[in-house]
């Protein structure tokens, strides 16, 4: 019996130690349980930390899109600016254009207007010398005496005057255009 007890305590010794063991492994296990609550605690730490970045890298696109649409928005208007002096320097051009055409047809009129003085010289020369002999009794009377080349600036001028006149009515004070109907009835109105 005494032996039986022996083994008995020999077993429940083993027992313990082994249980001895367990308690030890369990041990071991919850450290490594609590080292693995700790990683997934920084680990969820650094998830965090990605969310916070992610959230501020959204923001920075959401800045940056509105910068973006209000230089679109510059870009825009800089076109509009553009598009319109475009428009003033095409109209400042075309009235450059016209008043080079008006130029162009002064300057025809006074070319017509010497040549049709010229051939008045050529074909009345009857007329200019009874101006001069008219402007010189004129002159005579007065006291002056005679100044050909006076005499024959004032003829021109007043030559120069009467045509001026004529092409102010035709250009400016007549209708435009070829319609002689619309003419005949501007100059009843005038009567």
């Amino acid at each position: 019996m005494t032996e039986v007890f022996l083994n008995l305590t020999e077993v429940f010794l083993n027992l313990t130690e082994v249980f001895l063991n367990l308690t030890e492994v369990s041990l071991n296990l919850t450290e490594v349980f609590f080292n693995l609550t700790e990683v997934f605690l920084n680990l969820t730490k650094v998830s965090l930390n990605l969310t916070e970045v992610f959230l501020n890298l959204t923001e920075v696109f959401f800045n940056l899109t509105e910068v973006f649409l209000n230089l679109t928005e510059v870009y825009l208007n800089l076109t509009e600016a553009f598009l319109n002096l475009t428009e003033v320097f095409l109209n400042l051009t075309e009235v450059f254009l016209n008043l080079t055409e008006v130029f162009l047809n002064l300057a025809e009129v006074f070319l017509n207007l010497s040549n049709v003085f010229l051939t008045l010289t050529e074909v009345f020369p009857c007329f200019f010398s009874s101006c001069k002999v008219n402007a010189r009794v004129k002159l005579a009377k007065r006291g002056h005496g005679p100044h050909s080349s006076t005499l024959v600036v004032i003829c021109v001028v007043r030559l120069l005057f009467v045509l001026f006149y004529v092409l102010f009515v035709c250009k400016c004070v007549l209708p435009p255009g070829d319609n002689p109907t619309a003419v005949n009835k501007y100059i009843i109105s005038l009567r």
